[in-house]
């Protein structure tokens, strides 16, 4: 089952919830808006896990990439922030290296090692956490890096869909690094390839009883386990939520209708990296607002309390019992007011309009 709390995150931006990596900091300093990231020509997910867009999205893979490589070290804190989204899912980072240089990598094929993992955790997916935090999350590099340039690949995974093979959308976005580490290259594993590693009917990709059952508590993101590198406990250190803190949304919720992306595969090269390293962290600074910098050289909340059991946000069918209501028989905006085995109001408040999101979930819009 899912979590009932990500509803108002969810529907609120369901409509415009395609998403992309747009900026990242390194020890609370940023490059700039999309500065070093190998931006899509789109925000629309990838869908075919055999494609080569896998990687690092559609065009990610072309060379040389024309994006400015950063100075990073092991251990560094990082933190992305994407655009909103209320599509329930994990986040997840990998490394693609050492190699010699990050502009002139495809990242098609073997070679990449997972460094960041965050599921369901307290009753919220991941998408929720950051959403409380600006759709900023944080991680550390690892230490017991090779010295050398990587691509850093953020993964953003929605299971609104997963209720059908292909059905799961992948948001993948590549930055470039230049890491300085004390590592050996070759030393981080277990390490997979891209495409290949993820396939359309994995548990955690295809989930057909997304809405009805499903345990999010249980759910593992694809890509394996997170790395270690250069032997035992120098791996990467695990993300934890942030604390901020997020209202409670109401307590009965499902996802927002899946939606049709495009994506279009990019063919290049298969090429190998050589990976490992080490270093301190720094505090992170709060980002600074989504306006496009000039280019210049050069990530989770606390629990919040729910109203009900946690179980998958948007991903579940809703049980049926009654919503919170703005009075008798009339639902409050964003509440819901429809779908199989509802049996709570069916009218929304005043300027609001019930909207049938997919079979299980019709919610107030206005």
């Amino acid at each position: 089952m899912f979590s009932k709390a990500l509803l108002t995150t969810v529907l609120i931006t369901a409509v415009s919830a395609h998403q992309n990596f747009h900026q990242f900091w390194i020890n609370g300093e940023t490059p700039g808006y999309q500065t070093g990231i190998r931006m899509p020509p789109s925000n629309s997910p990838v869908e075919d896990v055999t494609s080569n867009d896998m990687a690092c999205n559609v065009g990610g893979s072309k060379v040389p990439s024309g994006v400015e490589t950063i100075a990073a070290s092991e251990g560094d804190t990082i933190k992305v922030q994407w655009d909103s989204s209320g599509h329930p899912g994990p986040i997840t980072h990998f490394l693609f290296g050492p190699v010699d240089d990050a502009s002139q990598a495809t990242g098609i094929g073997a070679g990449w090692f997972k460094i960041d993992e965050v599921d369901y955790v307290d009753g919220k997916w991941a998408n929720e956490i950051m959403q409380a935090d600006g759709m900023t999350h944080e991680f550390k590099l690892p230490t017991g890096l090779a010295s050398g340039e990587y691509l850093l690949r953020s993964e953003m995974l929605a299971l609104h869909g997963a209720q059908t093979v292909g059905g799961a959308q992948f948001y993948i976005g590549c930055a470039q690094l230049k890491i300085t580490g004390t590592g050996t290259a070759g030393s981080c594993g277990p390490t997979i390839s891209l495409p290949g590693a993820y396939k359309a009917e994995d548990a955690n990709i295809y989930i057909p009883n997304v809405y009805n059952g499903f345990d999010a508590t249980t759910y593992k993101a694809p890509g394996g386990d997170v790395a270690t590198c250069g032997g035992s406990g120098s791996g990467a250190t695990p993300s934890k939520p942030s604390t901020t803190a997020a209202v409670p949304a109401p307590a009965n919720s499902t996802v927002a209708a899946p939606e049709t992306p495009v994506s279009t595969p990019v063919e290049s090269p298969v090429e190998s990296p050589v990976a490992a390293e080490t270093s301190a962290a720094a505090p992170i600074a709060t980002p600074a607002p989504e306006v496009p910098e000039v280019p210049t050289n050069g990530t989770a909340p606390a629990p919040i309390p729910s109203l009900a059991p946690t179980t998958f946000a948007t991903l579940v069918r809703p049980s049926p019992t009654a919503a919170p209501t703005a009075g008798a028989d009339v639902a409050k905006l964003w509440y819901q007011c429809g779908g199989v085995g509802w049996t709570g109001p069916t009218a929304c408040v005043s300027g609001a309009k019930c909207v049938k999101q997919n079979e299980w979930y019709h919610q107030c819009l206005n």
